[in-house]
């Protein structure tokens, strides 16, 4: 069995989901092959994995200073030499993985090719000067494209554990279906719909009498979701605090209805997981807006239900720091009322 790397030093859940397309498309072209997969912790890559064969998650740490660079340096080549790895693909541009890969012996070095990084790659093609300023994801897709890695079945979807889906199935039974999950938390707070937004959101939704609610997130945003659920003033029964680990919420998501919630890892975790998913863009473009759709099956477009401001008012895909209001405007118009207006028209 060869070992290749996938080199993906992304930050969070979201750039690390964008592109899992990538990684299934690596591991189809290789089914055979170990593959160790080089990121940051705050991806939880670990737990998104978990049920993926022959993968193998190495977590990288952020170099604050000259000296745990060089520290770095050695404890990484030392895992190379270790794990034996005789391919490299860096979906990234910077030459850090190049140089270590080079300093390992590494048999098979593949990646962007641009600055520094070009002098220590060794195999494959490079990726055209034309798609220097592009975003992370076409630059991801092109390069693999022109080094023969098939794009045509991409595949953007996660395995969910049986198991898990099995002790949801049984600890929930007795609950009214169907299931809504509600994807009340975000890092960037520009991008977060306001408290009381959800709060009559859910209230609308719980009208007819029929959903059941999980206010999903990271186990330490439990008490924020406890504030919210006792703010919608509905049976306990009807509604549920799911801030646990991310397993567990993967197997919510795929026996639910549909996710409603901000433009956070949540989402991006909605829709790796095959469900119906809507999303608040205050001023965020959605990927059917921007040169992402380009790069995503229909499979997986089709679950996609942005909801923009009324006027659709969205970043300009093209000018992505150029916005005809600020996020939090965008947000901010957004009501309730239409929110409910748009997923009972999708439903």
């Amino acid at each position: 069995m060869s070992v290749q790397a996938i080199i993906l030093p992304y930050y969070g859940i979201g750039d690390f989901l964008s592109n899992l397309i990538f990684i299934n498309a690596l591991l189809n072209k290789f089914p055979k092959d170990k593959f160790i997969i080089f990121t940051k912790p705050r991806t939880k890559a670990k737990n998104l994995l978990s049920n993926q064969k022959n993968v193998k998650i190495f977590y990288i740490k952020n170099s604050n200073n000259f000296f745990s660079s060089i520290t770095d340096f050695f404890l990484l080549r030392s895992f190379f030499l270790k794990e034996n790895i005789n391919k490299v693909w860096i979906l990234h541009r910077s030459p850090r993985f190049a140089v270590i890969s080079f300093f390992s012996k590494v048999k098979d070095i593949l990646g962007f090719g641009y600055g520094i990084q070009k002098q220590f790659l060794n195999s494959g093609k490079y990726l055209s000067k034309s798609f220097k300023n592009s975003i992370p994801v076409v630059k991801s897709y092109e390069f693999l494209k022109v080094n023969n890695v098939n794009l045509k079945s991409l595949n953007p979807f996660l395995k969910v554990s049986q198991k898990d889906i099995i002790n949801i199935k049984k600890k929930f039974k007795l609950l009214r279906k169907p299931w809504v999950i509600i994807g009340f938390s975000s890092t960037d707070k520009s991008r977060t719909w306001k408290d009381s937004y959800f709060i009559k959101l859910i209230q609308l939704l719980n009208k007819d009498k029929k959903y059941t609610f999980f206010l999903v997130g990271a186990p330490l945003e439990k008490e924020y979701a406890n504030k919210i659920i006792r703010s919608t003033n509905i049976k306990k029964d009807t509604i549920k605090n799911f801030c646990k680990p991310i397993e567990q919420t993967m197997a919510l998501m795929s026996q639910s209805k549909f996710y409603i919630g901000n433009d956070a890892g949540n989402a991006h975790l909605s829709l790796a997981c095959k469900l119906k998913t809507f999303i608040i863009h205050g001023g965020s473009p959605p990927y059917t807006h921007t040169v992402y759709k380009k790069y995503y099956p229909n499979k997986f477009l089709n679950n996609l239900k942005p909801i923009l401001p009324p006027d659709k008012v969205i970043r300009n895909p093209k000018l992505r720091t150029s916005d005809t209001v600020s996020q939090k405007e965008g947000m901010d118009l957004i009501k309730p009322e239409y929110v409910v207006r748009k997923i009972l028209k999708n439903n």
